[in-house]
């Protein structure tokens, strides 16, 4: 869309009209669907494996390319490959496709399709592929697609056809094309910028909250542990969305510990989305019923035995998986017999609890979604899937459009079910690599100078959901997964670390956690207008009036903003949180900082002027009383250093204790927890301590 047309669209928009916008402009096409040489010419072989023309094996009459690899043959993504180099700039839009079909193929991920993006040192800027799993092509000739926006510092765009399991794969018809040529944006100088949310522009009238994936509550944990950084975190955090992930049979002291998480989320009224990993391959409809009746007896425990009414939804299997992740994608059927088998025991039992479909990732594997929103939706209660951000790194501008997009697409299928979209999981760039034999399943910028960066996509994500009105929504994930949680197998994504005794938080952990603090459900959501193409916000109203607004500034410079929220009289007091990635003020314990300001709404409108490249948070939902002081604090020897205790404040925002070293005129902070007593382990002879309260609102007792 060129400058004129967006600006009439945010116009358009503001004022309540609609404009169409006009066919996406230069469209292009690199490679038509054609009949492969007998020789393979134009095509690269990368591997060991038998690659040939065969002219027996045809689509549309078009002669296939044939892989083979034998049952003895080593695995390492054969492939036949082809680059195109000529006019890709950065922003093209580009779809690849190609037709496969397969036989004996033993495992996944199978035969598929790559488009790869590479960079001028011929490392891979980006990759996109099409669905894997070993049963694409079992059937017959199968359409596979791929797509993705080309990221900067791209020289070529890569069409992969790849084999990676012991089988016979033939793809016939390649196909790449560009979809659309993105348009500059043009510096808008000092120009007044104007956001604006109505209350003809409802999102959603019922979000409920940015959240989590969590893992940690299968974990052993001591209580320091709990008391400290799990909990203590998790309440200052306080999101009201949560998706937790289970496993069909689990033992009862497992699902105890985990029922004690559970608990601790309903305190802060957080909606659980639970989902299992690994559920049986049943071999017949005995063994499915088996499970389904497992299944059941697990939720009825959480939610009747222990009264965890926070959990709210539940899916069969993460991400279509069963023997292996995303095997389903290729075998609907199969998903939907598991999910029916599911619902009719809930029905039976009374169970509170819906079930979601289909949990798929990434957005090339959200076509399942409206499969079942068309063959299930009688059996379903939400629809949801998962994206990381491959194909767009953090510093890409053209991220926020691209994804809002995909949202409004998946939150279509299932509003027209009248039914709420769950955004499961998302994150950055998934690294993926196996280093000295341990898998690395971590975001690629974390422990890199970009790792700042990734708080404004992350925030850009949120901001994407609320507007295209997604109900709940899960970053992968509130802290990392234990060093020995599995061998030769890593997971580092958390907003803070669990390696060891290192608990220490990354720099998402102070620009996420405003949104999960601030936007929390039960609320309204609107969709918000910006004229500045670089100017994205959200908003949302909870329910005791309280706005919050959420404003994050790709411009180079500080930004005059006008805000506008309709129906508030008179004027109303908001707090200003900036994240500025260039400045982090990271905290050892992990607490929040406080307020850098406050601005007033006045009529429903406020003037601000936002930091380059940054995310700032105004909020309402705060008051300013501090709790009560602390009593009766006390301190004795203990193993291992000095038990300082205390009597608990009686304050219903209560949210944890800070507790001080007094050593002469010094005055250091040595621990945050929730509970009424904390070990120094580095005691000084002759110090005295404090402790004082801090509420939801971040004010501190005396």
């Amino acid at each position: 869309m060129n400058y004129v047309l967006l600006a009439l669209a945010c116009c358009a928009a503001l004022c309540g009209l609609t404009i169409v916008p006009q066919a996406p402009p230069d469209r292009k096409t690199y490679l038509s669907p054609e009949p492969f040489a007998a020789d393979l010419r134009g095509w690269e072989r990368i591997g060991e494996a038998s690659f040939a023309c065969d002219e027996a094996q045809r689509h549309d009459g078009l002669a296939s390319a044939r892989i083979r690899i034998e049952p003895s043959g080593t695995l390492n993504y054969q492939q036949l490959r082809r680059d195109f180099a000529d006019d890709i700039r950065e922003g093209d839009e580009l779809r690849a496709s190609v037709w496969v079909r397969s036989e004996g193929i033993d495992q996944n991920p199978g035969a598929y399709l790559a488009l790869e993006f590479v960079a001028a040192d011929g490392s891979r800027a980006a990759i996109s592929h099409s669905r894997t799993s070993a049963q694409n092509g079992t059937a017959g000739w199968e359409r596979l697609e791929a797509s993705g926006a080309v990221p900067a510092g791209t020289r070529s765009a890569r069409l992969s056809l790849i084999l990676h399991a012991h089988g016979t794969a033939w793809f016939a018809g390649p196909s790449l094309e560009r979809l659309s040529r993105q348009t500059p944006w043009p510096d808008l100088g000092d120009r007044l910028r104007h956001i604006a949310a109505k209350d003809d522009t409802i999102a959603n009238p019922n979000f409920g909250g940015v959240g989590f994936h969590a893992f940690h509550h299968i974990f052993p944990a001591t209580e320091e542990d709990l008391n400290e950084v799990i909990f203590k975190r998790w309440r200052e955090l306080n999101p009201s969305f949560a998706r937790l992930n289970d496993h069909w049979d689990y033992d009862r002291p497992v699902m105890e510990r985990i029922a004690r998480h559970m608990a601790r989320m309903k305190e802060t009224g957080t909606e659980i989305y639970l989902t299992t990993w690994n559920p049986p391959n049943a071999r017949d409809d005995g063994e499915l019923a088996a499970w389904a009746r497992r299944v059941a007896d697990n939720l009825e425990f959480y939610v009747r035995t222990k009264g965890l009414t926070n959990l709210r939804t539940y899916c069969m299997t993460n991400e279509l998986s069963l023997d292996g992740w995303g095997s389903l994608v290729g075998n609907l059927s199969r998903f939907r017999q598991y999910h029916q088998a599911l619902a009719a025991e809930i029905k039976r039992r009374g169970l509170p609890v819906g079930l979601l479909a289909t949990d798929a990732s990434p957005v090339d594997y959200w076509h399942t979604i409206a499969w079942a929103a068309a063959n299930m939706d009688d059996i379903t209660a939400a629809y949801g899937g998962h994206h990381y951000f491959n194909e767009r790194g953090p510093e890409d501008e053209r991220f926020y459009p691209w994804f809002l997009s995909k949202l409004e697409w998946g939150v279509g299928i299932a509003r027209d079910k009248k039914k709420p979209f769950i955004l499961g999981e998302f994150g950055a760039r998934q690294d993926g690599r196996t280093v000295d034999g341990v898998r690395l399943d971590r975001c690629v910028y974390f422990e890199t100078p970009t790792e700042p960066l990734v708080t404004l996509q992350l925030a850009e994500a949120v901001i994407a959901a609320i507007n295209a009105g997604v109900h709940g929504m899960g970053y992968w994930t509130f802290m990392d997964l234990v060093d020995d949680f599995s061998p030769g197998y890593l997971n580092r994504w958390g907003l803070f670390r669990a390696s060891g005794a290192d608990r220490s938080t990354r720099a998402i952990y102070y620009g996420y956690g405003l949104l999960t603090r601030y936007f929390r459900g039960p609320s309204t959501a609107f969709r918000v207008a910006s004229d500045d193409p670089r100017v994205r916000a959200a908003v949302v109203r909870n329910r005791d009036g309280a706005w919050s607004i959420a404003v994050v500034n790709r411009n180079g410079r500080a930004t005059a903003v006008e805000i506008a929220v309709p129906d508030q009289r008179g004027s109303v007091s908001m707090r200003t949180y900036v994240y500025d990635p260039a400045r982090v003020r990271h905290h050892p314990f992990g607490d929040l900082p406080g307020p850098s300001g406050t601005v007033t709404l006045r009529s429903g409108k406020m003037r601000v002027t936002v930091a380059p490249m940054s995310l700032t948070v105004y909020t309402a939902a705060f008051d300013e009383a501090p709790p009560p002081a602390v009593r009766g604090i006390a301190q004795a020897p203990t193993d291992g250093g000095v038990r300082v205790s205390w009597h608990p404040v009686d304050a219903r925002d209560l949210c944890y204790y800070r507790v001080y070293r007094l050593n002469g005129a010094a005055r250091v902070q040595i621990g945050s927890t929730i509970a009424t007593e904390l070990v120094d382990r580095k005691p000084i002879a002759g110090a005295r301590y404090a402790v004082t309260a801090v509420d939801m609102s971040g004010n501190e007792s005396p």
